[in-house]
């Protein structure tokens, strides 16, 4: 039985290798995003294995820097700098929406698309129902995923997920950040440009501001002035 077993397993890793050598070929025909002109030269030869042992798999790091290098010469972009997402959630995202994101008119449409937005049913100037859609789409999937993953990290986006989680409960948190993760890989790839991330304290004083300014307002719509409290000693 063990015998076998071991034939099951090492099967199975030359399946999980020609996988591999097929998405990497894949990825090397594919057309660079920014000059569409590149594809007609020739790729690179792929060997089927590291160390001309075929069927033999490459290692994960190996694997993963090859892959991103393929993703980042297609996109103009590297995804992977995103908190949350991974080559493996990158290569599922582009099997789904491409490359080209002039297909929808704007990041709204797009999440739109994935069911990332909320779907307003109004009666009568009477918002009867805001649920998004039911929507099968394994990218959105991908990006409820890196959601969750972003919870767990001292990110702006992390805290974005955390305040959102406060606000409205898990689900809704989820659906939220993995919207707020869809605009910002439809800029990032119509654009260009890389990911910059701010820094956390930097960008919980930003929001602390926008609360306050915002309370500023209806206090003042009221006949009303904030004034802050003094400190004590």
């Amino acid at each position: 039985m063990l015998k076998q077993l071991l034939q099951n397993y090492r099967q199975i890793q030359q399946q999980i290798a020609q996988c591999d050598l097929s998405i990497e070929k894949q990825l090397a025909k594919m057309a660079n995003c920014i000059n569409p002109k590149q594809s007609s030269e020739p790729t690179p030869q792929l060997q089927d294995s590291t160390g001309g042992k075929p069927g033999k798999r490459k290692s994960p790091e190996a694997l993963e820097i090859s892959l991103a290098g393929h993703l980042k010469r297609i996109l103009g972009v590297d995804l992977t700098t995103i908190p949350g997402l991974n080559v493996l959630a990158i290569l599922t995202l582009i099997s789904e929406i491409g490359t080209n994101m002039a297909k929808w008119r704007n990041e709204k449409a797009f999440v739109s698309w994935m069911g990332l937005s909320p779907n307003n049913k109004i009666s009568g100037q009477r918002v009867l129902s805001s649920r998004t859609r039911k929507v099968v789409n394994r990218a959105a999937t991908t990006l409820r995923l890196a959601a969750m993953v972003l919870g767990r990290t001292e990110t702006p986006l992390g805290s974005f997920y955390r305040r959102k989680r406060a606000q409205l409960g898990g689900p809704k948190a989820v659906t939220a950040t993995a919207r707020k993760l869809g605009c910002l890989i439809y800029r990032l790839i119509k654009n260009g440009q890389g990911y910059q991330e701010s820094d956390l304290h930097s960008y919980e004083l930003k929001y602390k501001d926008q609360i306050l300014n915002s309370l500023r307002k209806r206090a003042k719509t009221f006949g009303f002035d904030l004034v802050e409290l003094a400190k004590a000693a």
